[in-house]
């Protein structure tokens, strides 16, 4: 192992500011208009609980920890968005620099114009300044995606500092959003798997996932520490119950088994709140859900029945229930949420629903600090104009279009340098959306927003790859 962060891979120059700063201007300059930055529901939520330092798990408490660290280090919403910047801004020079032939100004000048692209696109810029544990959780994604670049580029000779950073990224994105558990340890599981076949001798497919399942845990102990409550929301739950619904407004199911689920949900109900793309709106009109608990394996094995019964349709519904993996553009069955950008006129407050049902104190009445001014609302109008026209939209923040381009890319990549290898490096991202796919049917761009940037490095490597391989851009 003797992979060492020199010269020659980080040599950090004027021109690595460069790239830094164009992010960073322009998501600060969005930040600036959009003082304090945008708070959703969720964001109340963890606020509530770090003003009561009464925690629980229904948002994962390592963001919510990160948060309440920014908030004593300077008490503003901003300083969460500030550190979201700072932290695509340096990931993204990283990146940019470990790629670039540090003598090639035709490659420097692609880089500067892409980043100048990725910087304009208003989903980025925006999602940089929300409060969602998605954002970080897709950042870190990005992140492990190059890492494993480079352990790819480096022919999987590393050091144990290369290591510590590589299983860091992994324990963050385990622990930045529930599903990031499950996505890294099959992850751990697959990598592990291919370097024990790869390579025995370096041992790394032992060294990787013991480091990494060691930080995961010391991670996860935080959850411990601040004695957080392990309540949370069962999305196999939700998904049982949402699946259910459908079958029961679709399939000929047998009475009893009709009447079974009605015990959980009434009849009236499904009628009424279902809606195929969104779970939430049968899980939250279940009025007792010890009713499924205590007959848990009764409402499972009745879906597991009536999908095999009906293999056809529950493909179907599945496919139905999220288009947002699949589907290139957002149709009018499918509305979900580019990103949160909704005002309330009555109390002039930035977030998706009423905080009152989360009381903050020194947050209630956060406002939007420019609105109404000329220069918020050029800024505001441009960036409801992306999301509310589906050209504009399906261009610039489509998670489907972008992981089919990735796809491409990808191709392009093993065309050139013939290396299976090179598929490790969507291996991360691919997992996220294979479980978002599965889980519960949610159509925000959040959820799949890790499509986007993964994208953009595919292109930044891309063009490395080229450069190296054609001796094209030097």
């Amino acid at each position: 192992m003797e992979f060492k962060l020199s010269k020659s891979d980080f040599g950090f120059n004027y021109k690595d500011l460069i790239i830094f700063l164009i992010p960073f201007t322009i998501f600060m300059y969005y930040l600036y208009i959009y003082n304090p930055g945008v708070l959703t529901y969720d964001s109340f939520a963890q606020l509530n609980q770090i003003s009561t330092s009464k925690f629980n798990a229904i948002h994962p408490f390592f963001h919510t920890f990160i948060e309440m660290l920014c908030l004593k280090l300077y008490p503003n919403t901003k300083s969460v968005a500030i550190l979201q910047i700072t932290i695509f801004s340096m990931m993204w020079m990283i990146i940019c620099n470990y790629t670039r032939f540090k003598s090639s100004r035709k490659q420097l000048a692609l880089q500067i114009i892409i980043t100048l692209a990725i910087s304009l696109i208003p989903i980025n810029a925006i999602y940089s300044i929300t409060l969602w544990k998605d954002i970080l959780f897709s950042y870190f994604l990005m992140f492990l995606s190059f890492l494993t670049y480079v352990l790819i580029d480096k022919d999987f000779d590393v050091s144990y500092g290369f290591v510590f950073i590589f299983c860091l990224s992994i324990a963050f994105v385990s622990q930045l959003r529930h599903n990031g558990f499950y996505i890294m340890i099959v992850f751990l599981f697959i990598i592990g798997l291919y370097l024990f076949k790869r390579d025995k001798r370096n041992k790394l497919y032992l060294t990787i996932p013991t480091v990494a399942i060691i930080l995961i845990l010391l991670v996860g102990s935080l959850n411990i520490a601040y004695n957080v409550d392990s309540h949370q929301k069962d999305m196999i739950f939700s998904k049982v119950s949402h699946a259910l619904a459908d079958y029961d407004l679709n399939l000929d199911l047998d009475k009893s088994d009709a009447d079974k689920i009605h015990e959980l949900i009434n009849e009236t109900d499904i009628k009424t709140y279902y809606q195929k793309t969104s779970g939430d709106t049968i899980y939250n009109h279940i009025p007792d859900k010890k009713v499924y608990f205590n007959d848990k394996s009764t409402y499972i094995n009745m879906l597991i029945s009536y999908s095999l019964k009906n293999p056809v349709y529950s493909i179907r519904y599945i496919l139905d229930s999220a288009p947002i993996v699949w589907d290139i553009t957002r149709d009018d069955d499918w509305k979900g949420t580019v990103y949160n950008l909704k005002v309330d006129s009555s109390k002039d407050h930035f977030y998706s629903s009423n905080p009152n049902k989360h009381p903050v104190t020194n947050y209630d009445n956060v406002s939007l600090k420019n609105q109404g001014t000329d220069e918020f609302n050029r800024l505001d109008s441009l960036v409801h104009k992306v999301k509310d026209s589906k050209l504009l939209d399906t261009l610039f923040d489509s998670p489907a279009l972008y992981m089919y381009l990735s796809f491409v890319v990808l191709g392009g990549i093993y065309l050139i340098t013939k290396s299976k290898d090179m598929f490790l490096i969507y291996l991360p991202n691919m997992l996220n959306i294979l479980i978002v796919f599965v889980s519960i049917p949610a159509q925000d761009n959040r959820y799949l927003y890790s499509n986007l940037l993964v994208f953009y490095l595919l292109v930044i490597i891309f063009i490395s790859i080229l450069s190296k391989n054609r001796n094209y851009l030097n």
